[in-house]
């Protein structure tokens, strides 16, 4: 009802609070119902970034994961699909919309995704991106620096130990 009066925010609140409630009693049902409404009322539009409606769609399924209820499922499937148009589609109608921030935007998420399925290591993170160890560690300095926490601390490397003799 406040999503078609145009109170996004205090809707999308509403429905973000009436989850948690539910999850919070045990009412799984209900709290994945309240996130899908979520979806299903602000997912496909702008209001809500990629990332969150991915995020409450991965929470919808682990609330409903039990349900056999068919429209239940049905409308998760419905979310889905809404998931894949906004993680696959560029809005071009966006004010704020420029192809170089489009591309860094994926680029932050590729090596994201890269650092967290290498458990942090720049290293083997750079290698399934394809670029050298120094490069990626450049990217990370200079243009996400945001992304420095995913990684693992620095670790200084030993010296040698044997010593050039002096003349």
């Amino acid at each position: 009802m406040w999503a078609r009066l145009r109170a996004y925010e205090s809707s999308k609140n509403l429905l973000r609070h009436a989850a948690e409630l539910a999850e919070a009693a045990g009412a799984h049902a209900s709290a994945g119902q309240a996130v899908l409404s979520l979806i299903e009322e602000h997912g496909a539009t702008w209001r809500m970034k990629p990332d969150e409606v991915y995020e409450a769609y991965v929470k919808a399924d682990r609330l409903l994961k039990e349900t056999q209820d068919a429209e239940d499922v049905a409308r998760l499937r419905a979310c889905a699909r809404v998931v894949m148009n906004r993680l696959a589609v560029v809005q071009f109608g966006d004010k704020n919309f420029t192809l170089q921030g489009a591309v860094h935007q994926f680029e932050a998420k590729l090596i994201e995704r890269a650092l967290g399925e290498s458990g942090g290591s720049v290293t083997r993170a750079a290698r399934l991106l394809g670029l050298t160890h120094q490069t990626l560690n450049s990217i990370l300095h200079m243009r996400h620096k945001q992304l420095s926490v995913k990684r693992k601390p620095v670790h200084k490397r030993l010296k040698s130990i044997i010593k050039e003799p002096k003349e």
